[in-house]
């Protein structure tokens, strides 16, 4: 189903990073363009290797991009909240997904196919720039994730994910990702990250009451970072 191109469409699309650039007729004609998915709690959106499945803009709900080992263990890369997007790479390259992608709430993603991203790039060339930006952006993202992941203990991790979630979402909630769900962001498993919140709370840098988690020093929590 094509997005109905109206003020709001064309409102969220100027939102996406990729598209600030361009002015409103280029924004309607973009709009024209974006398909409509809906997904339910759980459902896989996409799956790696399989052929591109276009840049994806969640628009509704939170997902998550994510990898597995052969042994079945998950590694999430990141979690989208609505303005985020994700397959960017194959849309550029043409080669096939990088990961798996999937719903974690009842979802709405809006999808550019490769092929109309190719057109509205030779069409619109201010695209072209905001792409390469963004890719550069996420290029230092991942750097930051390997230092993360290499450099710094689990409770180093949890400290820094712990941040990360307050800025973006402005709470933290022990019941919206269980344990075993943040061992996954973490590159870890459950029992390591049970032992870091005993350490963060010892060292009074957190509190947790009940299922929300507050934030104590900052400061402290960066220190370890």
């Amino acid at each position: 189903m094509l997005a109905a191109v109206d003020d709001r469409s064309k409102a969220f699309i100027k939102g996406v990073p990729y598209f600030r650039a361009l002015d409103d007729n280029a924004l309607e004609i973009v709009a024209r363009e974006v398909v409509v998915r809906r997904y339910r709690a759980g459902e896989i959106i996409f799956l790696e290797g399989e052929p591109n499945a276009g840049l994806c803009l969640v628009v509704e709900g939170l997902c998550k991009v994510y990898r597995l080992s052969e042994a079945g263990r998950e590694h999430v890369m990141v979690t989208l909240r609505p303005g985020d997007s994700c397959n960017e790479v194959p849309v550029v390259d043409g080669g096939p997904n990088p990961a798996n992608f999937a719903a974690l709430e009842d979802s709405t993603v809006w999808v550019i196919t490769e092929t109309s991203l190719t057109r509205l790039r030779r069409q619109f060339p201010a695209l072209n720039e905001m792409i390469i930006k963004n890719l550069a952006m996420r290029c230092r993202q991942l750097v930051q994730r390997v230092y993360n992941l290499s450099f710094l203990s689990v409770t180093g991790r949890l400290a820094a994910f712990l941040l990360q979630q307050s800025e973006e979402s402005g709470q933290l909630s022990h019941r919206r990702m269980t344990q075993d769900e943040i061992a996954a962001h973490l590159g870890t498993v459950r029992e390591m990250v049970a032992r870091a919140f005993r350490e963060l709370q010892e060292a009074e840098l957190i509190a947790i009451d009940r299922h929300r988690i507050e934030i104590l020093d900052r400061e402290g929590l960066e220190e370890l970072t």
